[in-house]
This record gives C-alpha cells, structure tokens and sequence, in this order.
C-alpha cells in the first residue's frame, strides 16, 4: 500500500487497526490524490473514529452556512485535534 509506504509503516503493521484517511475528506473538497491521504489509527484516540465524527459535523456546519469551506479545509489539515476541541467542546478521548 503506497500510503503506507509513503508514512514509513512497515508491512507487518498494515493489519493493526489502521483506515486509509483523507487529512481533507472528500465531503469537505479532499480529494484522492495520496498527498491527501495517510494511515490513521483506530487507537490510542484520538484516532479515526473521532476525526469521522468530526467530518460530519464540519459538512453540516458548512452546508448550514455557519463556516467557511475554505476555512475548515485549513483547520483540518492544519490540526484536526484542536479543531475537534474547538467545535465539540472537548478534546476527543
């Protein structure tokens, strides 16, 4: 798996609980393109789980015209873990 590789995890990682994420998602203009994607752990948390959370929320939040694309897309590729903070509340656990 190219993305893999491009992060340096060695194959005998590839079955730990890993997903294939986008750092912008698609729902918010990601694209596929590998430099917009990266291996992303289920655990410790923060992990995957919580950045999908995340995503949904944030698409409603533009849909609803409560925030700016162009703004989330920056956050979320910048750090999503305090963006996470910032629209929840909380730091995700």
């Amino acid at each position: 798996m190219a993305v893999y590789a491009e992060y340096g995890i060695p194959r005998t990682h590839y079955q730990q609980p890993y997903e294939v994420d986008h750092i912008v998602s698609l729902e918010l203009g990601g694209s596929n393109d590998i430099s917009n994607l990266y291996p992303e752990a289920a655990s410790p948390t923060p992990g995957y789980h919580d950045k999908d959370r995340l995503e949904n929320r944030l698409h409603a939040l533009v849909c609803g015209k409560k925030l700016s694309l162009r703004s989330v897309q920056h956050s979320i590729a910048s750090n999503w873990v305090t963006l996470y903070a910032n629209v929840f509340g909380v730091t995700p656990r």
